[in-house]
């Protein structure tokens, strides 16, 4: 039986891959809270700055990371990296420290390592660190603005989801890749991507979108 293990599964593409996961494979939740009970669903509370010390009770096969903040929701910029780029890292590792070898991880749109931008240059860091790594299979997914229900909710994305239906007709030839994109599409693409063959690659939100 196949071993998934999760991190960042109450956040809003989190839910979503949760959902669509077929029910066989027993999944493993990392959270700081436990979740409802469900069926085949391991929900394990951990100190995120403390993965280096976690033992899982048996070995992974594919790891999902959706992990991730802002820095307002942060409160510092040191913060906001410590989420989406140190604990991103610590995540991998565990996986890797337990046998797994298929890894997918959002980052995002626009990610640059050199960016001036904390955000982007972040999640530019993050996807570097993990692309040199030697993952058998790596896919890192770049959605762009995220469309679906988070709770609790963002106001930028509360504004952008109110107004995107007068800029989508605007977002056509080169500005196609800069579509919102539905939750639970970004998650159906991650399932799609951790069952294709061995390599490493980066996914941009127009290929998210047909996937």
């Amino acid at each position: 039986m196949s071993r998934i293990l999760i991190a960042g599964a109450t956040g809003l593409i989190g839910r979503e891959l949760v959902r669509q996961l077929p029910a066989e494979p027993e999944l493993t939740l990392l959270c700081r809270k436990p979740g409802p009970p469900q069926p085949a669903h391991h929900w394990l509370p951990v100190n995120f700055d403390m993965l280096a010390e976690v033992n899982l009770p048996e070995p992974v096969d594919l790891a999902f990371c959706c992990l991730g903040t802002t820095r307002k929701q942060a409160g510092s910029a040191e913060a906001f990296r410590r989420v989406d780029l140190d604990y991103v890292l610590a995540f991998a590792e565990l996986a890797r420290r337990h046998g797994c070898q298929r890894l997918v991880v959002v980052s995002s749109l626009g990610a640059n390592p050199h960016s001036p931008a904390l955000y982007p240059r972040t999640k530019g860091e993050m996807e570097q660190a993990l692309l040199a790594q030697s993952w058998p299979r790596l896919a890192i997914v770049r959605p762009a603005m995220l469309l679906g229900d988070r709770q609790p909710p963002r106001r930028s994305e509360q504004f952008f989801q109110a107004v995107y239906p007068l800029l989508k007709p605007l977002l056509v030839g080169r500005l196609r890749r800069w579509r919102a994109i539905e939750a639970g599409q970004v998650a159906r693409a991650m399932i799609a991507l951790s069952r294709q063959p061995a390599g490493c690659e980066v996914v941009e939100n127009e290929r998210l979108l047909q996937l």
